[in-house]
């Protein structure tokens, strides 16, 4: 049995609580997960990935908000608030101008639209039947007015102590100065999702 798991740097590590629930859970883990990784990217690697293929679970762990996945010249870039390196010299003027444009009120329209965009791959993934889990690694969804049924599949959308961060700093763990936690917080947040999923019959 397939385990796909996608999201950012809380997800990446080969360490990271994925491995942990593949493991107690007897899946094969198939982590997507990238660095610095934007929402928009999560969802459509996603796409991409169940397009050939049809993991038994999915697992994702949501982004910020703020962060945006620009095309160009065919080749996809993350861009977030990290630092532009690793952008061609042709985005940098334009990378510039958009650390300098994220005020609080454009972040909160962009939870707006990422909550959108979210629920449908939530909702194409039940049409698929392909069972899932989301959670938000930091944030809840900021100015939802509209709030969606999501059936047990997602974390505490609209609620901060719910997230990976904030849970697990609610449960004594102390991350680093990148907002990262160590083995004890990956295992930790795994042994939470083990027991959702059970409790949840998930799988």
């Amino acid at each position: 049995m397939i385990l796909y798991a996608n999201g950012d740097s809380h997800t990446a590590p080969s360490w990271s609580y994925i491995g942990i629930v593949g493991e107690k859970l007897g899946l094969d883990v198939v982590n997507q997960a990238q660095y610095g990784s934007s929402n928009a990217s999560i969802i459509r690697r996603t796409r991409e990935y169940i397009k050939e293929n049809k993991p038994d679970f999915i697992i994702i762990g949501w982004s910020t908000w703020e962060r945006e996945e620009w095309n160009y010249q065919g080749e996809y870039f993350d861009v977030n608030s990290s630092g532009h390196n690793t952008l061609p010299l042709e985005l940098q003027d334009r990378y510039k101008h958009w650390i300098i444009e994220q005020t609080p009120d454009l972040v909160w329209d962009k939870s707006v639209c990422i909550h959108e965009e979210i629920f449908k791959l939530h909702q194409d993934l039940n049409y698929l039947n392909i069972k899932h889990l989301f959670f938000n690694c930091m944030y809840k969804f900021f100015n939802i007015s509209d709030f969606k049924m999501w059936n047990n599949s997602y974390i505490g959308p609209y609620d901060n102590d719910s997230s990976y961060y904030y849970w697990l700093t609610l449960q004594g763990i102390v991350p680093d100065e990148w907002y990262h936690f160590k083995e004890d917080g990956h295992t930790k947040w795994s042994n939470k999702l083990i027991n959702y999923i059970k409790e949840n019959k998930l799988l």
